[in-house]
């Protein structure tokens, strides 16, 4: 049974369907509805891995400050359709990659080309050689969990991400709301996702946003608290705070939240696919 409740939103106060619990960088959730891990070499590579070490990196496989403000961290997506995103939460670098036993071959959008090879895993931890030119690098890496089986329903495919991309001149309003409606899809996506993944855990860490996630209710950040990384998405500050305006405008109005799911983050990605749909 789905009852309507308001998406109250202000830099100040909100009002939910449930229970407030305040976000941290990471959220608990129900474990239900989660897709089998998959067992085969390819499905199992298939997955967000975050770079927790790095031997002789390069300057992409360091954590720091981004100059925007944002915090860089590095890591790795493989994806069904044979796409590869060298860091999703930093400076995305977009290719495609071949599984031949334990080495990948990758060839990346920018012309270059880098070898991978899987030289030990032991459950979601995994310790990758990449050869890239004269250049060798030993990563270790963390998998997520999170797999997406349909390429296209992968938050970080190259057909999701175009709304973070700073556009090389000034918008106009149905620009604007394009953009932002964008950005809701990207949030649905990734919070499916996380909704059906075998982790605990929701990680937003280094995500160009301008959302707090509560559970039964979504919070527009006041202008002054807007992440810098988002802001940087649009042409300008001024037009992204236009963006955040709509945004605030948007969800302010009715949404079904299904209070009969009891996973939070599936009446999340269910309500930003309402706001879609009014945008």
């Amino acid at each position: 049974m789905k009852n309507i409740f308001f998406l109250i939103i202000s830099p100040i106060f909100f009002i939910t369907p449930a229970c407030n619990t305040v976000q941290s960088n990471k959220e608990e959730k129900a474990a239900e509805g989660k897709l089998t891990e998959p067992q085969d070499p390819f499905h199992r590579l298939c997955r967000y891995w975050e770079v927790t070490d790095a031997e002789n990196p390069t300057y992409r496989d360091l954590i720091g400050q981004q100059p925007d403000g944002g915090l860089y961290i590095p890591g790795i997506i493989f994806m069904t359709d044979s796409t590869l995103l060298e860091n999703p939460k930093a400076t995305m670098r977009y290719g495609k990659f071949v599984l031949n036993g334990k080495e990948i071959d990758a060839r990346f959008d920018d012309g270059k080309k880098a070898v991978y090879t899987i030289q030990d895993t032991s459950g979601n931890i995994m310790t990758l050689r990449r050869v890239e030119k004269d250049h060798t690098t030993t990563l270790h890496v963390k998998g997520s969990g999170i797999f997406w089986p349909d390429a296209t329903l992968n938050p970080f495919n190259k057909i999701n991400t175009h709304w973070e991309l700073k556009p090389k001149s000034a918008e106009n309003p149905e620009a604007l709301k394009e953009r932002l409606k964008e950005c809701v899809k990207f949030y649905e996506y990734f919070f499916m996702g996380n909704a059906v993944s075998t982790i605990n855990e929701i990680d937003f860490v280094g995500l160009p946003s301008c959302f707090k996630w509560y559970q039964g209710a979504v919070y527009v950040q006041g202008p002054k608290q807007v992440d810098r990384k988002w802001i940087n998405c649009f042409y300008s500050e001024e037009q992204a705070m236009e963006a955040r305006q709509m945004m605030e405008d948007l969800i302010t109005k009715k949404y079904n939240w299904d209070t009969s799911q009891k996973n939070w983050m599936f009446q999340i990605a269910d309500v930003l696919k309402q706001i879609q749909e009014k945008m």
